[in-house]
């Protein structure tokens, strides 16, 4: 039987792993989009600052995977899943089929539509590619605009006002998809980065952004302000990148729909970790996307045992998959 996982993150190793422990003949392939080896994305605050390599944020996870005879495609975006035939084709053209499907692509921060230009100024704050670059560009001087609504906002604030950078944070009121942060606890992280330095244009957004004079970036506000810098973050709150399933069949709202085994509507076809969306409250219909990485590698390592004939239920309470956001650690981070 073969298996295949798309998405090479901390959902998909774990899924990997858990098949081939449970299946010692099954062909196990996963397919990532990005180019690097398997990293471990919390870190990449510390690798802008210059705290750490890039050997250290690799994910030691990610280092047996051949000797555990599991193939690993690089560079692989899925186009489309065709589910009559069984098989995933890539934006490359070629098709990879499948006995059994996971969708561990996570997700992607979103830009406004006045940030969604070329621009060597402009930067997502997502992959160990995007720190790369933050890294490179924060060697020019000027302020950095930071652009999103909560956690991933903070932790770019975080790390580039410890580069002595002077930073803008315009916290749009934007839907909350991700890292829920209490209000208790949100209000003093707030205050902590306005204590280290940075400004906090509360509830604005972004209306124009263009080339200056003199290699300056500048920022229109909604609410009349005009901001000169050199470097404009995307640090929104990660969406499932789930593109590719349009006309697929697979049920999907924010995220993709799974039940309790996190199966999706697709026969043979699962979904764990950013990208995956399950029933909280079939009462009340809500549901709910665990975003985080312990979360994911929870519901990797589920989906795996699941898939190689397992039938455990997702555990659904909430202090499983959020403690780390909630307490001391994040309020540590944050200075």
């Amino acid at each position: 039987m073969k298996y295949l996982i798309l998405g090479c993150g901390p959902a998909g190793i774990a899924a990997a792993k858990s098949i081939r422990k449970a299946k010692s003949d099954a062909g196990i392939v996963i397919a990532g989009d990005e180019l690097e080896s398997p990293y471990l994305r919390p870190l990449l605050p510390d690798f802008i600052l210059g705290e750490m390599d890039e050997e250290s944020v690799l994910d030691p996870q990610g280092k047996d995977l051949h000797d555990k005879r599991i193939k690993v495609y690089q560079g692989k975006r899925a186009a489309r899943l065709e589910i009559g035939s069984r098989k995933v084709v890539f934006e490359d053209g070629t098709q990879e089929p499948y006995d059994r499907l996971l969708i561990a692509t996570g997700g992607k921060p979103p830009a406004p539509a006045p940030l969604q230009r070329k621009s060597e100024a402009i930067l997502s704050f997502d992959s160990l590619g995007d720190a790369r670059k933050i890294r490179e560009r924060a060697k020019v001087p000027g302020a950095v605009v930071v652009y999103g609504p909560g956690y991933l906002a903070i932790e770019a604030c975080r790390a580039l006002r410890k580069t002595k950078k002077g930073v803008v944070w315009i916290r749009p009121d934007l839907p909350r998809h991700g890292y829920p942060i209490s209000g208790e606890l949100e209000a003093s992280i707030l205050d902590d980065v306005r204590n280290r330095g940075a400004k906090i244009k509360d509830g604005d957004d972004i209306v124009r952004a263009y080339e200056g004079d003199g290699g300056a970036f500048v920022i229109l506000t909604r609410e009349g302000g005009e901001i000169h810098c050199s470097m404009v973050l995307v640090a929104t709150e990660r969406v499932p990148a789930i593109e590719f399933l349009k006309g697929s069949g697979v049920m999907t709202e924010t995220g993709i729909l799974v039940d309790d085994f996190l199966r999706t509507s697709a026969p043979d076809v699962y979904a764990a970790g950013d990208c995956a969306e399950f029933v909280a409250d079939r009462a009340k219909g809500e549901s709910r996307i665990n975003f985080g990485w312990r979360s994911a590698i929870k519901q990797g390592k589920l989906a795996g045992e699941n898939m190689a004939g397992g039938n455990e239920r997702f555990g659904k309470a909430q202090e499983d998959y959020f403690w780390v956001l909630f307490g001391h650690p994040l309020s540590e981070r944050s200075k």
